[in-house]
């Protein structure tokens, strides 16, 4: 990807599952640094954390109120933006995290499935060091905290890589790229190279391979926005697989 120079790095809750895997994303994010100019990092919240919130919220309400669930779903991603902020300036990586009402995420008020409006650029011009954002959240005109639904932090980062015009976004998943089928039932799955918007939004669709390893929203966004995303896992960072407008190769 030699093409690009500027790059939101977004880390789904597999990858950062635990304080160790925090270790192990600062100091991917530290060598990539040397090579890209990280305009921002978004997270997902860590491993089973959105779930274990949930099923809390199903414990004290037999029907939790839609806006009391957002507000404590949100909160971790928080916990996952604060904890590998921590360790990147431990390593001198200067890091700042960033909840949705810092970083000026506004969305509208379907709490629960929230969608994005638009990113205020008053606070964008405020950040500083490299913004950890906390993504899958969003805030609403009256300041209430809203998701965007399940795995929407990809949304977040599609979003976020666009209003901080990095030249693509770089998703890291558990499993690497996109596949033609399952890798894990499938020996002789191949790797797809690059994809167009239309393919993957057709993989998506079929729910063929690793097809969901991005949430259709955000497929939907980089194509309006034409921004390129590529996908790798972090054992493997730059094994993936490249989506945009045209392609020219289709397997390895």
């Amino acid at each position: 990807m030699v093409e690009y120079k500027s790059v939101v790095l977004k880390f789904g809750g597999s990858v950062i599952s635990d304080e160790n895997a925090v270790y192990r994303v600062a100091d991917l994010v530290k060598t990539l640094s040397e090579q890209y100019k990280i305009k921002a990092i978004v997270v997902s919240a860590m491993g089973k954390t959105t779930n274990y919130l949930d099923q809390l919220a199903h414990k004290v309400a037999n029907k939790p109120d839609k806006r009391e669930l957002d507000a404590l779903l949100a909160t971790g991603e928080m916990q996952s933006a604060a904890l590998l902020s921590m360790r990147l300036n431990d390593i001198d990586v200067p890091a700042y995290s960033y909840n949705a009402q810092q970083f000026g995420i506004l969305t509208d008020d379907n709490f629960g499935n929230a969608t994005i409006q638009r990113i205020l650029w008053t606070h964008v011009n405020t950040l500083k060091g490299i913004p950890v954002v906390a993504g899958f959240q969003g805030v609403d005109k009256f300041d209430n905290y809203t998701t965007l639904g399940r795995e929407g932090s990809d949304i977040s980062a599609v979003w976020v890589a666009t209003v901080m015009t990095a030249d693509f976004c770089w998703f890291f998943k558990d499993g690497g790229g996109i596949y033609d089928k399952n890798p894990n039932e499938n020996p002789d799955a191949r790797l797809f190279k690059e994809l167009s918007y239309t393919k993957m939004l057709n993989i998506v669709h079929n729910k063929r391979g690793k097809g969901q390893v991005l949430h259709k929203r955000s497929i939907d966004y980089a194509k309006d926005f034409n921004k390129p995303l590529f996908v790798s896992g972090i054992d493997d960072p730059y094994v993936g697989t490249l989506i945009k407008a045209r392609v020219h190769s289709k397997f390895h």
